[in-house]
Parts: structure tokens; sequence; C-alpha cells
């Protein structure tokens, strides 16, 4: 039995109504959770230049570039291209290894129970919009199927990321984080090692999410159920 010919262009407009909607929420909060971290800069507390070297502050400010033109892109009726979806997956990665680096090292650190003492913009930052950009990636309509090796495409950023943070670091000898300083990793090949391992990582995050790409959206299956239906 085939649906009301109607009812398939209603569905698809209040589904992108919906995710304008949590977009445009995402979107706010993010962009809250930013600013309010850097009351420290308007403290005097810290520096900018710090603040903004930080891979977790770089990752949600391309998230909220990114979710500003998805919000834009839907409004106007465009459909997703497969370089954006390529893209959605490679800031999607970033946000998802930041916050599982800054849990690990809080649990290394032995802070772990003191987690509670976190900022609450920090832990949106780092916890709540990872998860968000997530479910965002694999249920929201859109996406597009995209070649698995351009889950490689996701390091090119964070090698000129690491390159540019060990010289600014090695000349001010402050390292947003502790792996990057050569003193506390053993030596330059306990950087590269820590390296290796979060390349590997945010790779096997990326292919990941684009594996997902081969999978229908909940939107695509309903709709293809109904048409044979």
């Amino acid at each position: 039995m085939r649906s009301h010919p109607a009812s398939s262009p209603l569905l698809q407009l209040g589904v992108r109504i919906l995710v304008i909607a949590l977009r445009s929420a995402a979107l706010v909060t993010t962009a809250w959770a930013l600013i309010s971290r850097a009351d420290c800069v308007f403290a005097t507390t810290c520096r900018a230049t710090n603040l903004l070297s930080y891979f977790t502050i770089q990752s949600n400010i391309a998230f909220v570039l990114l979710t500003t033109l998805l919000i834009i892109w839907m409004s106007i009726g465009r459909p997703e291209t497969p370089w954006l979806t390529t893209i959605r997956a490679i800031v999607t990665s970033y946000l998802v290894i930041s916050g599982v680096t800054f849990a690990i090292l809080m649990e290394t650190a032995g802070l772990g129970e003191f987690a509670f003492l976190v900022p609450f913009s920090s832990k949106v930052l780092h916890f709540v919009v990872p998860v968000y950009a997530v479910i965002d990636f694999a249920l929201f309509p859109g996406r597009r199927r995209v070649p698995l090796h351009r889950a490689f495409w996701a390091l090119l950023y964070p090698l000129a990321y690491s390159i540019l943070t060990a010289i600014r670091g090695s000349s001010l000898n402050w390292y947003p984080y502790v792996f990057f300083d050569p003193e506390w990793v053993g030596g330059y090949a306990g950087v590269l090692a820590y390296a290796a391992v979060l390349a590997a990582a945010l790779v096997a995050v990326a292919a990941a999410l684009i594996l997902v790409t081969r999978l229908p959206t909940p939107a695509t299956a309903s709709r293809s159920a109904s048409e044979r239906g």
C-alpha cells in the first residue's frame, strides 16, 4: 500500500525543520561554551593565544563553523555533497578524539574522581558536543557515501597542528598537552610515540564514521520502506 503523495514531502519538511532546530540549539550551546571557556582571557588569568592552542577549542570552533554551514545548506534546500560529508566526518572525529584524550589524561593524572570540578563549559566542549556530533552524523539525513580512504585526510590538520605546537612550545616552554613536552614523555621519541597512537586512533574513528555513510539514515530507510509497501 503506497502512502499518500503529499505525505512524503510533508514528512521531509518536518524532518528538515526538526534537524535545523536541533543543529541551531547545538550551535548556540557550543558557542556559549566557547565564550564561557574564554572567561579566563577576559579575567586576564590566561593568554588568548594559549587558550586557542588547545585542539579541543579549535575542534569546537570548526564544529560551530561547520554547523552554521549545514544549517544554511539545509535551509535553502541544497543537498549535502560528498565533500561536505567528508568534512563532517573529519570534524566529528576531532571532537571524539579530543573528548577521549581529555578523559584519559584526567584518569592518568589521578583526577578522574575530581571530574565534577571541571567547569561546565569544559564538560560541554569535551563530552556533550562530541556525543551530539556523532548522533548528528549517524542519524540525521543528508550525508552522502564517501570513499574509505578519506579517513586518512583527517591526519592533515593534526599534522600541521602538531608541528606548529612543537615549535611554539619549545620557544615558550609551554605546551597545551603534556604529551607534546619532551621532558615529560622521555624525549622526542616519546612525543612521536604518543603522536602515532593518536594518529591511529583518529584514523580509526574517521574510518568508522565513513563506514556509517554506507548505511541509510532512518528517514531514508522509512521512505524506502513506504515506497515498497
